[in-house]
C-alpha cells in the first residue's frame, strides 16, 4: 500500500511545482511608490522606476513631484540614491521580465509630472527613463536630505532603460 501513496504524493508534488518556481513578470514600483511607503520596502528587492540622472556627484532614479503636498509628504524628496554594490547587491531574477502593461501605464503616468533634462552639452545620456533592479535601503540623517533612500545594485547589467 505505501507505494501508490508515494506515487500519489510525488505526482501533486510535481504538479505544484510550476507554480512554486515562475513567480511571473516583475512589476516595476515607481520611486513614488516606494518612498511613499518606505518602512514596507526597506531591506526589500524592487525593479524601480523613474528618471535615471547621472551627473559628476552620482547616480540616481527620482520623480520631480509625487502629486502631494511637499512639505508634509515623506516624498517630499521623491529620490532613490543609486548605490553600485557587486557583491552583496540583489540578483535578479532568473528570469528577469517585466510586466509591460503595468511599466507603461506607470511610466506614461511619470512623464506627466517629471520631465527628462534638456542640456546644452553632452549627450541625453545624463537623464533616460530606466527601470533599476536593486535593494531599497533607507537612510538616516544628512544623508536623508540628499535621499531618503539609496536603492543598492548588483551593477549595470539590472539597469534597463527605456524607450517610450
Amino acid at each position: 500500500m505505501p507505494g501508490p501513496w508515494r506515487l500519489a504524493f510525488l505526482v501533486g508534488a510535481l504538479a505544484a511545482l510550476p507554480a512554486t518556481c515562475a513567480d511571473g513578470p516583475l512589476v516595476p514600483v515607481t520611486v513614488c511608490e516606494v518612498l511613499g511607503n518606505l518602512a514596507m520596502y526597506d531591506g526589500k528587492a524592487v525593479a524601480a522606476l523613474g528618471r535615471y540622472s547621472f551627473r559628476e556627484r552620482g547616480r540616481w532614479l527620482s520623480e520631480e513631484s509625487c502629486g502631494v503636498d511637499s512639505a508634509t509628504s515623506p516624498a517630499a524628496n521623491p529620490t532613490l540614491w543609486l548605490v553600485e554594490d557587486a557583491q552583496n547587491g540583489p540578483r535578479p531574477p532568473d528570469d528577469f521580465e517585466m510586466d509591460g502593461t503595468v511599466l507603461g501605464h506607470k511610466l506614461a503616468d511619470i512623464r506627466k509630472r517629471t520631465t527628462l533634462g534638456k542640456f546644452r552639452f553632452g549627450t541625453p545620456d545624463y537623464d533616460r527613463w530606466a527601470v533599476v533592479y536593486g535593494r531599497v535601503e533607507s537612510r538616516k540623517g544628512d544623508g536623508a536630505k540628499i535621499a531618503p533612500a539609496d536603492l543598492a545594485f548588483r551593477g549595470d547589467g539590472v539597469v534597463v532603460f527605456l524607450n517610450p
